[in-house]
């Protein structure tokens, strides 16, 4: 783990912990967003600029894998949440497992500790790591983010300096192990689209624009 994620982690702990008053109230509004993406659909570029405008706190797949990984020798996560709070947390991981008829590892476990401890401090936009399927019973906007292929490829091909060859092998391996990893880990198919709220296509929306459908989602 990076000393420069780990400084993440500290200082986002250190912030849940200053916002801890006696308990999280329940929200009346959407104050989570969740962003799945196709690759090359800028879903990060989406993700980055929307928390920036509406100051959310951004959760990626590096600071969640980070976070995931604290939480094997720590409950320092889990017990920024009062009591109560804690309780719900475990209780909806239990009805989560249950209702999936998972067989959770350790690793599955503790995501689905992590990204609902998240959830329950809110302002925040997940991105990615089926953060769609595991939160959808709660007040929470999931978004996917599509684009045509030749525009995905495209967009990896010059973002990542690769030749088009190389650029449709990412593109392609890098759907299939997401989609791979939700299946796995929560049972849901991360390519249906009833498992979304919105589905932005970057083909024909700009990010900025589809940062705004986004703002005027949660208004």
């Amino acid at each position: 783990m990076s000393k420069s994620i780990t400084k993440l982690i500290d200082e986002q702990v250190k912030r849940w912990e200053l916002g801890k008053q006696g308990h999280i109230p329940v929200q009346k509004r959407v104050n989570v967003i969740t962003i799945s993406r196709e690759a090359g659909s800028q879903g990060f570029d989406v993700a980055q600029q929307l928390c920036r405008e509406i100051g959310f706190d951004l959760f990626h797949n590096e600071i969640l894998e980070a976070m995931v990984e604290t939480s094997k020798n720590s409950r320092k996560l889990l017990e920024t949440l009062d009591e109560r709070s804690m309780n719900v947390v475990e209780d909806v991981v239990s009805e989560f497992v249950n209702e999936h008829h998972l067989w959770p590892d350790e690793y599955s476990k503790l995501l689905l500790s992590v990204l609902n401890t998240i959830s329950r401090h809110g302002k925040a936009v997940i991105l990615g790591r089926g953060a769609n399927c595991v939160l959808r019973k709660q007040n929470v906007l999931r978004v996917r983010m599509v684009a045509p292929m030749n525009i995905r490829r495209n967009f990896i091909q010059h973002s990542k300096d690769l030749n088009a060859e190389d650029a449709q092998r990412y593109m392609v391996s890098t759907d299939s192990n997401r989609t791979a990893f939700v299946k796995r880990y929560f049972n849901c198919d991360a390519n249906d689209p009833a498992n979304y709220d919105l589905i932005l296509n970057t083909g024909t929306l700009s990010v900025e624009r589809a940062v705004q459908v986004i703002k005027c989602a949660i208004s």
